[in-house]
């Protein structure tokens, strides 16, 4: 997912997704206000279930956030 910041505030709160129990998370800060996050899972059905941090991030765009871009891949 990569994301741009309308309030680099924010930061903080989107740091929390990396030291929560999920294991499989990555947060990359490429500026104050631009960052992407990493997650990986099993399979696409798990993926479908596990939408916590997706749904986080879609929750500011009203608020504080100006651009949310998902994409879906596989891992070789």
């Amino acid at each position: 997912m990569h994301f741009t910041l309308l309030a680099p505030s924010l930061w903080a709160m989107i740091n929390q997704f990396k030291n929560s129990d999920n294991k499989n998370v990555i947060v990359i800060k490429l500026a104050d206000n631009k960052g992407i996050i990493f997650e990986s899972f099993e399979n696409a059905v798990s993926a479908g279930k596990n939408t916590s941090i997706l749904a986080a991030m879609q929750s500011l765009k009203s608020q504080a956030m100006a651009k949310v871009l998902v994409e879906e891949g596989t891992e070789n």
